[in-house]
C-alpha cells in the first residue's frame, strides 16, 4: 500500500482548500527592505546591541536575499540633547536610510527619584528637555531618512524585592516618555514600538510568582539578554514581521506539493510503498535561539509568532515514522504529528537550523568588534567633545587623566577609569575594526544563503 491513502482524500481536500486560502495571504515582506542602512540610536540599553542584534539575526536568516546593515548609534549615559549633538558625526554619517530611537533612562534624572522629599519641579524640568530635543530629533531624522521607528522606552524596574536601591518612580516618568513618544508617532507618521508594555507585563506575571524576579537585572536599568530578546520580538509584533520561515505541505505528486508550498521550491518528489523522498530548498532560515535568551520562550510565543518551519504530509497512513534531512535522523514522528504538522525550527539538528546558527554566531561576532567602537564613540562625545586636538594622543591622555580625577567622587568611577585606558588602547585600532565589519557584514549573507536539502519520510514497521 503506498504512503499516501487515496481513503484519506476526502479530509485533506478540506484541510487543503482552507490551507492554501492562508497561502494568499501570507506576509513575506521584510520591514526593512533590501539595501536597508539602519541607525538604531540610543544610550547604553541600545550600545549594549542585543535587541538589535537579535533582530539582524532575525533578517538574516528570513530574509536572505535582501541584505541590509544595521548600525550601533548607542552611547552609554545619553540623554536626547546628546543626540542632536551628535547626530551629524554618529548617526547621519552612516547615511541612513531607516531610523530606530530609544531613549529616556537617563533623560528622567533617576536621582531625583526615590526620596521621601524629591523635587518635582526638576523632574518635570526634565521631562519638559525631553519632550523638546526627542522632538527635535525626530524633525531632523525625518528630513533625512526614509523612515523613522519611534521606541517606547524599556522599563525600570521599580517592582522587584532586591537589595539595589529602589528608585521608586522612574519608571512612572519613563511611562511619560512612552505616552511622547506615541505623541510624536501620531504628529510625524512615524512607526511605533512598545517595549514598556511588554516587559511590565512580563515583570507583573512573574513577581505575583516570585517577589524577586526582574525581566530587568539586578541594577533595575539595563534588560539581560532574555529582555532584549523580549524587545526583539516586540519590534517584530509591532511592525507586523511574518510568522513562517516556509511551509513545506506535501501532497500526492510533486506538482500539488509545489502549489502548495509557501517560500520553498519542492523538486523531484517520490513516493514508494514505504517511504516519501523530496528536494527542497527553502528561501529562509529558522530563527536560532540563544541559550542566554532561552527563558523568554516561556514569556512570549516567539516560536509560534515568528518562527514557525511547518512540515505537513497529506493523505499519510497511520503508523509511525522516521524523518531524515540529508540522511541524517532528525526525529520519530507519527501519521498524526505529520498530517496536523510540525515546526522544523525547534529541532535544532537540522541541517537549516546548523547553517542558522553559524549566521547568529557571524552577527554576534559583528556586534564584539562594534562594541570597540561605540565604546570609542563614548569617550570621544562624552568626555572628549571640548578637547580641540584629539589626534594627539599624548595630549588625549593628560587630558583624560585630569578628567578621570574629576570623577572619583562621583559615580561609575571604575566604569570610565577602563573606558579610558580602553579608548587609549584601542583607538589606534579604529581602522582594522571598521573594516572587520565591513568584512562581517558581507559574510552574513554569504554564509545566510539557503541550501537545497532532501527530505526523507520513512515508515517503520
Amino acid at each position: 500500500m503506498p504512503l499516501f491513502s487515496p481513503r484519506l482524500s476526502a479530509v485533506f481536500i478540506i484541510l487543503f482548500i482552507s490551507t492554501s486560502f492562508g497561502f494568499a495571504q501570507q506576509n513575506n515582506k521584510s520591514f526593512f527592505p533590501a539595501g536597508s542602512r539602519v541607525c538604531f540610536i540610543g544610550n547604553s540599553i541600545t550600545n549594549n546591541g542585543e535587541y538589535y542584534n537579535d533582530l539582524w539575526i532575525y533578517y538574516a536568516t528570513r530574509f536572505p536575499a535582501q541584505k541590509i546593515r544595521f548600525y550601533n548609534c548607542g552611547i552609554s549615559g545619553d540623554v536626547a540633547t546628546g543626540i542632536l549633538k551628535r547626530m551629524d558625526k554618529d548617526v547621519l554619517i552612516h547615511r541612513p536610510t531607516q531610523a530606530v530611537m530609544m531613549i529616556g533612562m537617563n533623560d528622567v534624572k533617576r536621582e531625583l527619584y526615590g526620596k521621601a522629599n524629591s523635587n518635582e519641579t526638576l523632574k518635570q524640568q526634565a521631562l519638559a528637555a525631553y519632550r523638546s530635543s526627542t522632538e527635535a530629533a525626530v524633525k531632523i531624522l525625518k528630513k533625512n531618512v526614509e523612515a523613522v521607528t519611534l521606541l517606547k522606552p524599556s522599563i525600570y524596574d521599580q517592582t522587584a524585592v532586591m537589595e539595589t536601591e529602589n528608585l521608586y518612580g522612574v519608571n512612572d516618568a519613563l511611562q511619560r516618555c512612552a505616552e511622547h513618544m506615541q505623541f510624536l508617532s501620531e504628529k510625524y507618521h512615524t512607526n511605533l514600538v512598545d517595549f514598556q508594555s511588554v516587559l511590565l507585563r512580563i515583570n507583573n506575571e512573574e513577581q505575583l510568582k516570585d517577589p524577586a524576579f526582574t525581566i530587568i537585572g539586578k541594577d533595575r536599568v539595563h534588560p539581560q539578554s532574555a529582555g532584549h530578546f523580549v524587545m526583539a520580538y516586540q519590534f517584530l509584533k509591532d511592525t507586523k514581521s511574518p510568522q513562517y520561515v516556509s511551509k513545506l505541505i506535501i501532497g500526492d505528486d510533486l506538482k500539488a506539493s509545489q502549489e502548495g508550498s509557501f517560500n520553498a521550491e519542492i523538486r523531484k518528489q517520490s513516493n514508494t510503498d514505504s517511504s516519501l523522498t523530496f528536494e527542497c530548498l527553502e528561501k529562509s532560515l529558522p530563527f536560532p535561539i540563544k541559550e542566554s535568551a532561552a527563558d523568554a520562550l516561556k514569556w512570549v510565543p516567539f516560536n509560534e509568532e515568528f518562527n514557525t518551519e511547518l512540515l505537513q504530509v497529506k493523505k499519510i497512513l497511520p503508523g509511525n515514522y522516521h524523518l531524515f534531512i540529508d540522511d541524517v535522523f532528525i526525529a520519530g514522528v507519527t501519521a498524526k504529528n505529520l498530517s496536523t504538522g510540525i515546526n522544523l525550527a525547534l529541532y535544532k539538528n537540522t541541517p537549516q537550523y546548523r547553517q542558522a546558527i553559524t549566521v547568529m554566531n557571524t552577527c554576534i561576532k559583528y556586534r564584539d568588534v562594534e562594541a570597540v567602537i561605540r565604546n570609542l564613540r563614548f569617550v570621544e562625545f562624552m568626555h572628549l567633545s571640548e578637547l580641540k586636538d584629539a589626534s594627539d594622543t599624548t595630549l588625549v591622555a593628560g587630558y583624560l587623566k585630569n578628567r578621570l580625577k574629576t570623577l572619583k567622587s562621583g559615580g561609575h568611577y571604575e566604569y570610565h577609569q577602563k573606558q579610558f585606558k580602553n579608548y587609549l588602547l584601542k583607538k589606534s585600532s579604529e581602522t582594522e575594526a571598521l573594516r572587520q565589519l565591513s568584512v562581517l557584514a558581507d559574510t552574513i549573507y554569504q554564509v545566510n544563503q539557503p541550501q537545497v536539502h532532501v527530505f526523507k519520510i520513512v515508515k517503520q514497521q
